[in-house]
């Protein structure tokens, strides 16, 4: 299956995500941040035949709010949490926040860090170069994985996960193991990323990711032989002088996105383009197909 997706923003307000710092002692600090944005959104040429149609709708642009505690153990390593709740800006939902990161981490300059709970993903690290879209961010990338709803793969935002990541000179490693859960009938899911950047603006990442499903699990989505996901990324970006470019390919195996069928092979494309103005990225080209 071949899709085309082109979509415009009228108009929109958003603030830039900011953090405050509330409370620190030299040693320990805690911050409160986040982001509040709102979207006019026009789409037409959906559906087909007599179900082809437009709308025009005041949208929330995925609104947030996020807490942060750090506390330095030694010279070299630092602990720290993470939470960080979603709601919905322009109308009522149900329940009011819904839970988008909860972690702990340890880190230091040479040692890396370890991240424990839910967290944005190894895959991510190269996918999120182009989940830089007003609207369809991360489709095409395989990065949301639609199966039981939701990110189940743990390619984007990734639950019962444990991280280590670590820099040797321009080169930035990431490794990631999800634990089995039962509610989405995943057995285990594994991430390997790497990505290198140049000192004049270019990077280069390539990712892996692999999910294995219980397919006698009362909550099993998909056939008998789709019960293990495999997932390919290749990206690039180049951010300088207040230019933006970023592009990536990637190739999936038994994928799904936002209840759909699962699939048994597909690819991606993702294109973006940007301008900083005064302090602000201004979209002026975005692509994505699959």
């Amino acid at each position: 299956m071949k899709k085309l997706v082109a979509s415009l923003v009228l108009s929109s307000v958003a603030s830039s995500v900011s953090a405050v710092t509330i409370y620190e002692n030299g040693s320990s600090s805690v911050n409160i941040g986040g982001y509040l944005g709102v979207e006019a959104f026009y789409q037409e040429g959906f559906g087909s035949g007599e179900d082809n149609d437009s709308s025009f709708e005041l949208q929330d642009r995925a609104s947030r709010i996020r807490f942060s505690f750090e506390h330095a153990l030694n010279p070299n390593w630092v602990a720290g949490a993470q939470l960080e709740w979603g709601f919905n800006s322009v109308e009522k939902s149900d329940p009011l926040f819904n839970n988008r990161l909860g972690n702990i981490y340890f880190q230091s300059d040479s040692g890396g860090s370890i991240r424990i709970g839910k967290q944005w993903s190894a895959y991510y690290d190269v996918a999120v170069w182009t989940d830089q879209f007003w609207k369809f961010g991360g489709d095409a990338s395989g990065t949301y994985d639609g199966r039981n709803g939701g990110d189940e793969s743990g390619m984007g935002r990734a639950d019962d996960a444990i991280t280590y990541r670590n820099s040797f000179g321009g080169f930035n490693l990431g490794l990631q193991y999800q634990f089995e859960n039962d509610d989405s009938a995943r057995d285990y899911g594994y991430q390997v990323s790497g990505t290198y950047g140049f000192d004049f603006g270019l990077s280069l990442g390539l990712a892996y990711a692999e999910s294995a499903y219980n397919s006698n699990n009362i909550n099993y989505v998909g056939d008998a032989s789709q019960d293990t996901a495999e997932s390919w990324l290749l990206g690039l970006v180049y951010d300088s002088d207040g230019v933006y470019v970023a592009g990536s390919y990637g190739e999936y195996k038994n994928l799904s996105s936002f209840f759909s069928d699962v699939a048994d092979k597909a690819t991606g494309l993702e294109l973006i383009a940007m301008y900083n103005m005064q302090g602000a990225y201004t979209m002026f080209m975005a692509v994505i197909t699959t």
